[in-house]
């Protein structure tokens, strides 16, 4: 039974070491807007804006925005954004019920990958 004990634990130390590369996320500085008005069962137009630590726009990432409700379990529904301009990704959206939301921005490019929640309230 000890040696077993002395087996362990450098596998759980290289382990540990590991975690710390695989955790890491990009610096980067995630905004999102409505564009016009937003109404229930109505295609909305959000603008995701990256940029990185220096300010300097994210290009070429894959962006969803996905939306779930705050008090429902609804589930989740995804709008893939498309690229109008460096760093600016735009979605369209479909809420469907009156009420608060959270609208999560996941952002990929590479290896660097950023999520992201933003609260909103659909009134009307």
């Amino acid at each position: 039974m000890g040696m077993n004990h002395i087996f362990l634990k450098p596998l759980a130390v290289l382990a540990l070491c590991a975690l710390p590369s695989l955790a890491a996320k990009p610096d980067w500085k995630v905004s999102i807007a409505p564009v016009g008005g937003v109404k229930v069962n109505f295609s909305s137009t959000f603008n995701v804006t990256i940029k990185d630590a220096k300010g300097a726009p994210v290009e070429g990432a894959d962006v969803v925005v996905v939306l779930t409700m705050v008090e429902m379990d609804h589930g989740e529904f995804k709008s893939p954004a498309k690229a109008v301009k460096a760093g600016v990704y735009q979605a369209k959206p479909m809420f469907f019920m009156v009420g608060k939301w959270n609208m999560e921005v996941r952002a990929t490019k590479g290896a660097d990958t950023l999520t992201q929640k933003f609260p909103y309230e659909v009134k009307e």
